[in-house]
């Protein structure tokens, strides 16, 4: 679970801290290619900075029937059951 920290931006506009170096996203060692149509924006992948709050490994992931899904990376989670359960399993009321 995360907070959006900044405004969503094209991902030729995007940079990430590697190795204590500011580069462009682009540029990192990513395993996936997102370089397609960086220069039309209505065509180009978007990203947006998340704070972090709480991560798990994949093997812990959560998933139960009446959960909010939205193919999008990130988006604001109103759903109550959904958020409910969420802050349940990432223990965030006990923080």
């Amino acid at each position: 679970m995360g907070i959006v920290e900044d405004e969503v931006v094209p991902i030729k506009d995007f940079n990430v801290l590697v190795d204590e170096e500011n580069i462009p996203l682009l540029d990192a060692d990513l395993q996936v290619s997102m370089d397609k149509d960086v220069d039309d924006p209505d065509l180009c992948e978007y990203v947006v900075l998340v704070d972090w709050i709480k991560t798990l490994p994949k093997h812990e992931a959560i998933w139960e029937k009446g959960m909010f899904a939205n193919q999008n990376s990130a988006c604001k989670l109103r759903n109550q059951f959904t958020i409910e359960r969420l802050t349940k399993h990432f223990q965030l009321d006990e923080e």
